[in-house]
């Protein structure tokens, strides 16, 4: 029996942070955050072609469109950057955003264990994300 809703979830939550990323980076006055950022959106969409695949694989057709709730955060985020400006009091809102991707990131090893190299494959992009240290 394939777990098929926790890899969707994953990969629209992988979606939703590539974007919340690119928000995040267009309106970053600091160098230092940006770079952050870049790096995290790099990791995400890395993760998210590979979930992307296996999905496919699965004879599936991922949604690219992420999730009505993307849209919201990328107004949030739009709006606090021009009002206040992104500067390290922003990033609680993205470390929320993390641990959302983590517990899906759970939830789809959980689901999925009965296929050892599909556990393998998110294992390895949890680690590679920081997410999980095996």
């Amino acid at each position: 029996m394939t777990d098929n809703d926790s890899l969707i979830a994953l990969h629209t939550a992988l979606i939703d942070a590539s974007r919340g990323y690119d928000e995040a980076i267009e309106g970053s006055e600091r160098s230092d955050l940006r770079v952050l950022f870049q790096g995290a959106k790099a990791l995400h969409d890395k993760a998210h072609t590979a979930i992307h695949k296996v999905l496919l694989a699965r004879s599936m057709t991922p949604d690219g469109g992420g999730s009505f709730m993307s849209s919201v955060h990328k107004t949030v985020i739009s709006v606090r950057s021009a009002v206040v400006g992104l500067d390290l009091r922003s990033l609680s809102a993205f470390a929320s955003g993390e641990e959302r991707i983590t517990q899906a990131y759970d939830r789809a090893i959980e689901g999925n264990s009965y296929d050892p190299a599909l556990v393998g494959l998110l294992a390895d992009r949890a680690k590679a994300e920081g997410i999980h240290d095996s």
